[in-house]
């Protein structure tokens, strides 16, 4: 006789994640194409019910925070990885700069509408501030020990780094603008560029 064994609730943990897992990709895919979404589309997308996508996320705003809080962890494991001591220290301050510019730029053409939906979203929704917010602090975090490094080897210009990784993550944010996202416009993503890379060179010193 085969013994049936008991499901455990880490099986069905692993099972509920695998779910959220797959709604949370629906919720994204269906953004990227259309920047919007309902339960039925994501549901069906996900290969489940619209009760099924409600027992994950009790609202729609809850699905949004859910894709956004993914996509903007991406975006910050990407940038992060780009703007490295090491990167600076092997490359110099323009061509690691004109890397992360391009990048960025690939990345808001796949994931723009994500960010347009959630940014509309902001104000009605706490949970989407706070996801966007630990976004920033961990940039923000990541650049001051980046530059702090940086400054002291003398790569870059002195001043205070809390204020210059500040000013440095407002001026890459103007990458996520459909002008700069262009593929015809390598100019001006040249141009934030320099600009962006001109905020970091010591005074009097090109690269």
């Amino acid at each position: 006789m085969t013994t049936t064994l008991p499901r455990t609730s880490q099986t069905l943990t692993a099972r509920s994640r695998r779910t959220r897992t797959a709604l949370v990709a629906a919720v994204r895919s269906n953004l990227r194409a259309h920047g919007t979404f309902t339960a039925d589309s994501v549901a069906d997308l996900a290969g489940c019910s619209p009760a099924t996508f409600y027992s994950h996320f009790g609202t729609k705003d809850d699905a949004l925070t859910a894709a956004f809080d993914q996509t903007l962890s991406e975006l910050v494991d990407g940038s992060t990885q780009r703007l490295t001591v090491a990167a600076f220290a092997n490359l110099g301050i323009d061509a690691t700069i004109t890397v992360f510019v391009d990048w960025q730029a690939q990345f808001f053409r796949v994931e723009s509408l994500v960010f347009r939906a959630a940014l509309s979203r902001l104000p009605a929704h706490q949970p989407l501030r706070a996801a966007y917010r630990r976004a920033e602090e961990q940039t923000l975090t990541h650049m001051d020990a980046t530059l702090s490094t940086l400054q002291t080897a003398g790569t870059i210009r002195m001043g205070d780094t809390t204020e210059l990784a500040e000013a440095f993550m407002i001026a890459s944010q103007g990458i996520n603008n459909p002008r700069a996202l262009r593929c015809e416009a390598v100019g001006q993503r040249a141009a934030l560029a320099a600009g962006i890379s001109g905020m970091l060179k010591p005074r009097g010193i090109s690269q």
